[in-house]
């Protein structure tokens, strides 16, 4: 159902009397909230004063009013039921998730024109996994159940699959309350309306990951070709207990990054070649017997845009400086060296480069004395870092490096699109492949990879997902 609601905590004083016309001025029904500061809201008057608003416009026409817990004021509820609003009884915990939150929204509702609603704040993937065992132990219940927060960003954006009767969206850039987004993100990207009990769910993991373009991705896939699925990002900082968020949700396919693409390898019952070659997975999905598939479609995403670069193939005896140690940076040296390359492995951490380069026959230094070295490895410089995006946009991981204009740089953060090291590289003359080209080459892998088709050219056609950011 959708519905508005007013939260006339955050009215002005002289705007608080026009509040009864807004139920005149809409089709969809609306929710009445003055919120309490205790609960997240901006209510700044006495205790007696909100109920008096409360009970003052609450019958002009209001679907539901929105009260909370712990309040008592029968003779506001009796006027309330005889004038028609129902009453959403809520509590909220800005702190996690209680424990004894079954029996407590079970006890909420005070008669059977109640709806019981609970706004809490999951931590992290337990607090995650308990909310979701919540849904389960209330089963049928009418309800509203949402996460506050990254950590609870799911359950919003799941709410018809999980059996909440409603979620809350805000404004762009005036979220009432944390981990809200807005109605048109809710009802575009995610397609809140099409998802159901029977819904697929699929989702990035990683640590950050709230700002993932992925999910525009994706879901414009999913959509072109029609299909019940919805994908997400999940803000892991376990991976246990995440698992068995994936097991609860029926999470049919992950996308995986920083920091787990080395970490869920040993949660895989059956991994491609490229998974060992590279020593990292960054896709995941269930076999038709329930188990985790791997691979890696990071070594094909970042050779696709380098081959354009190079006019369909690799240059013999390439000489490439690849910056950084991760996940990301094993597929990069895997791909050039299994192509004939010779690499140069540089990180701040010696031992991690090190320990790369002895498992791919590569080179390897520090990344403040290696800097002297990529002159003898610079046909093509490859960025892997964290370097250039927020919030170290303004940084460059190697600003003593003067290029002459003959290499080819290749950064693999995609927003900005052009970091300070692209920018250097630019201005020298050099030929730049931004992180985007790779992010949407190694998408469409795991596109297939989770659903045996092709991404669709319209879909391609109709992403828009880099004209929102800095260039």
């Amino acid at each position: 159902m959708d519905l508005l609601e007013l939260r006339a905590d955050f009215l002005r004083q002289e705007e608080l009397s026009r509040a009864v016309e807004l139920p005149r001025k809409t089709d969809l029904p609306v929710i009445l909230t003055v919120r309490r500061p205790g609960e997240g809201g901006k209510w700044k008057g006495e205790e007696r004063d909100r109920v008096q608003l409360l009970g003052k416009i609450g019958s002009a026409g209001f679907a539901f009013l929105d009260l909370e817990e712990d309040l008592e004021a029968p003779d506001l509820e009796r006027r309330v039921l005889a004038s028609g609003p129902r009453i959403i009884r809520s509590l909220h915990d800005t702190r996690g998730v209680p424990e004894d939150l079954t029996r407590r929204v079970s006890a909420l509702a005070r008669s059977p024109r109640e709806i019981p609603k609970a706004a809490v704040t999951p931590r992290g993937a337990l607090d995650l996994l308990r909310l979701l065992q919540v849904f389960q132990d209330l089963g049928p219940l009418q309800k509203v159940l949402l996460g506050m927060g990254d950590f609870g960003f799911p359950s919003r954006v799941l709410a018809p699959k999980l059996g909440s009767l409603f979620c809350y969206a805000s404004p762009p850039r005036e979220s009432a309350a944390p981990g809200h987004v807005d109605p048109q993100t809710l009802d575009e990207l995610f397609r809140y309306h099409q998802i159901g009990p029977g819904t697929r769910v699929f989702g990035i993991i990683g640590n950050p990951v709230m700002q993932s373009l992925s999910p525009e991705i994706h879901n414009s896939g999913f959509a072109a070709l029609g299909r019940d699925a919805v994908y997400i990002p999940f803000l892991v900082d376990e991976l246990e207990p995440f698992f068995q968020v994936a097991d609860s949700l029926g999470v049919h396919g992950l996308s995986v990054t920083v920091p787990y693409k080395e970490k869920v390898i040993p949660r895989l019952e059956r991994q491609d070649p490229s998974v060992s070659a590279i020593g990292a997975c960054n896709t995941m999905r269930r076999g038709t017997d329930g188990k985790w598939e791997g691979t890696n479609t990071d070594a094909p995403g970042f050779l696709a845009p380098l081959l354009s670069a190079f006019g369909g193939r690799l240059p013999p005896g390439l000489r490439a400086t690849v910056i950084g140690a991760g996940g990301a940076s094993r597929a990069v040296v895997h791909a050039l060296a299994a192509n004939g390359a010779r690499v140069l492995v540089l990180n701040r951490t010696p031992s991690r480069a090190e320990q790369l380069a002895r498992e791919f026959g590569v080179q390897a230094a520090p990344l403040d004395s290696g800097v002297k070295l990529m002159a003898r490895f610079n046909d093509l410089i490859v960025q892997t870092t964290k370097v250039g995006m927020s919030p170290l946009s303004a940084e460059d991981p190697v600003p003593d490096y003067v290029f002459s204009g003959k290499e080819v740089a290749y950064d693999l953060v995609y927003v900005p699109r052009t970091t300070a090291f692209l920018k250097r590289a630019l201005a020298a003359g050099c030929r730049v492949v931004r992180g985007d080209q790779m992010l949407l080459a190694q998408a469409f892998e795991q596109f297939r990879f989770f659903t045996g088709s092709d991404y669709p050219d319209e879909a391609t056609r109709r992403l828009r997902i880099f004209s929102r950011y800095p260039a």
